[in-house]
């Protein structure tokens, strides 16, 4: 019988390896790093078979909770109560969220270098 995939206990090893997901560390430039880091998860995570295989899953799990996310912001601009606010119903989402949702608010803070000016008549 073929190794089930666990999708919070895949989580909670890729927790394990900030590199992979948190972009304001520095190791998550490095590359061998990365690679590194991959490896050693999937010595430890059932049910994929090769790095390509692992890349793969962790893009749909930050493909879903992204999208989950937007759901939820999407339901606050609304203007609707907040008993209408969208809540995931996926069981990993609120485990995914303790950790990611510090990398999905450094993606949502853009630098610029406008100014704007107010020019006063």
């Amino acid at each position: 019988m073929a190794n089930q995939f666990n999708t919070i206990e895949f989580l909670e090893e890729y927790q394990r390896y900030p590199c992979l997901w948190d972009k304001s560390m520095p190791d998550f430039k490095n590359r061998i790093k990365r690679d590194h880091a991959k490896e050693q998860l999937l010595k430890i995570t059932s049910g994929i078979n090769n790095v390509k295989e692992l890349r793969q899953k962790i893009r749909n799990i930050r493909c879903t909770y992204n999208q989950e996310v937007a759901k939820i912001k999407s339901s606050m601009r609304t203007g609707s109560g907040s008993s209408t606010v969208y809540k995931p119903k996926l069981a990993w989402f609120s485990f995914a969220d303790s950790f990611l949702k510090k990398t999905s608010d450094i993606e949502n803070k853009s630098d610029t270098n406008l100014v704007i000016f107010i020019i006063y008549l």
